[in-house]
């Protein structure tokens, strides 16, 4: 049975989602809820909803986490010619503030800095040890999602608990 674009966007769209969702529940954060409900018929546009308040590569780490997760269900590299969306773009560029405010940072602190390049990198890596390592719990809330389009925190603790009982919030890669 072929897939068609708008079930293929709705795919990619909570898989998207469900990276960010893991990716916060990771690294600590805690958010209200999660959908892939669209505002319109149609037209998909998924939201993590929730605090933005943490360090700037955690913060980087949990924005290129639905790219991650959503490049991996695809199975394409999420870094060279991945299949984009109007959400990839937002978290790309939200990535860079994070780290263009870590940058100045350390400028600010320790003098001049050259790091950009080094912390994409490394922000790159982590992230995709963070969607390998955590495939798993990726793929059931994509599924809850796919499902019911909408969770809220307590939706997700309770279906991790259930499905990946090995999986412990707050414990980073």
């Amino acid at each position: 049975m072929e897939i068609t674009e708008p079930e293929l966007l709705r795919r990619h769209m909570a898989y998207h989602e469900a990276g960010h969702v893991i990716a916060d529940l990771v690294y600590g954060y805690r958010f209200t809820y999660v959908t892939i409900r669209p505002d319109e018929p149609g037209e998909y546009e998924g939201i993590v909803y929730g605090s933005t308040r943490g360090r700037a590569q955690d913060l980087a780490v949990v924005q290129l986490a639905g790219i991650v997760a959503a490049a991996k269900m695809a199975a394409s590299d999420p870094w060279e010619n991945p299949p984009r969306f109007d959400d990839d773009r937002a978290d790309i560029a939200t990535t860079g503030n994070f780290i263009d405010n870590w940058v100045a940072f350390i400028a600010k602190t320790y003098g001049e800095s050259s790091y950009r390049e080094q912390l994409w990198d490394e922000t790159e890596k982590k992230t995709e040890l963070l969607a390998d390592q955590h495939w798993k719990a990726i793929e059931v809330i994509a599924g809850a999602l796919l499902e019911k389009e909408t969770l809220s925190y307590d939706d997700v603790i309770r279906i991790l608990k259930a499905e990946c009982p090995d999986f412990t919030p707050g414990k980073k890669p």
